[in-house]
């Protein structure tokens, strides 16, 4: 099983700004054009100041692991090839209570006992083979 089988993210009227900009590989988040909050879900009222007025708007997609877990086996179908591979929660530098989570890349099977919460990371994009693009996040240079 490829790429082309795994899950493609299906947009919803509230998050499509979200997936037409991962698409073009750019990272926004729903932005409290209020008191300057961003989360990782649309929201109709901001639980900082209970603002009402949103945008979508580009953090700078560097971050911090908050969390991570490695996968040694899946039940997913389209992830098998990829076994091992780490799940990252990772907490955005413009808001530290604006966790993503997606899968970390480009970090060999050999280094995975260097991994440390804190370690940064940015935001890269994986185009897959079925059209769809999904952000993910790689360490930091």
């Amino acid at each position: 099983m490829g790429a082309e089988q795994k899950p493609v993210p299906v947009a919803t009227d509230e998050d499509r700004p979200y997936w037409e900009a991962v698409k073009e590989h750019k990272f926004v988040l729903h932005h409290c054009r209020t008191c300057g909050l961003y989360s990782s879900q649309p929201r109709i009222v901001c639980p900082k100041c209970h603002g009402e007025d949103f945008e979508w708007k580009a953090p700078s997609g560097r971050g911090k692991i908050h969390s991570y877990t490695i996968i040694y086996q899946t039940f997913t179908s389209g992830f098998e090839e990829d076994i091992p591979y780490i799940i990252c929660h990772a907490a955005i530098d413009e808001e530290p209570t604006c966790y993503i989570t997606a899968n970390l890349l480009g970090v060999p099977e050999e280094d995975f006992d260097k991994l440390t919460i804190d370690l940064p990371v940015v935001i890269d994009f994986e185009d897959r083979p079925n059209g769809s693009t999904v952000p993910q996040w790689r360490l930091a240079k």
